[in-house]
């Protein structure tokens, strides 16, 4: 899964999340990686990738990591498999958010989940950088 990027920002709708924890773990590809991919040949991408999706919620902080209403104990679910990184991640799981430096913003909170859940899939979350090229046929 990856952005579309804009005039302004190759982040996209997940600006937002630059420079958090969160946008720590989401990398930056090259666009001829990406187009190798697209056209049969993964080698660039996959060596791009890196880590596995469940590999990096699991780097987070317990305390940035917990399901929101798990930590506002407000859950009814309240287990373990509601945290990023979890590959059983619940449906209803939403990023945590709060009032420290490194806690997400309300404004970051939607896009943070949207990544925890593409995780919890097993999807890779990244941005593209740079050029991207189609082969045409003849």
């Amino acid at each position: 899964m990856y952005p579309i990027p804009t005039k302004a920002d190759i982040w996209g709708v997940l600006a937002p999340l630059r420079n958090t924890v969160w946008g720590m773990q989401i990398p930056e590809i090259d666009g001829e990686a990406l187009s190798h991919a697209l056209h049969g040949e993964p080698k660039f991408l996959r060596q791009q990738l890196g880590n596995p999706p469940t590999i990096r919620g699991k780097r987070f902080p317990v305390r940035l990591a917990y399901c929101h209403e798990h930590q506002q104990q407000t859950c009814m679910l309240r287990h373990d498999n509601c945290r990023v990184g979890s590959d059983k991640l619940p449906e209803c799981y939403v990023a945590p958010c709060g009032d420290k430096r490194e806690d997400l913003t309300p404004e970051q909170q939607p896009w943070a989940t949207l990544v925890a859940k593409a995780w919890g899939e097993g999807r890779y979350v990244f941005v593209v950088r740079g050029a991207e090229f189609t082969l045409t046929g003849v």
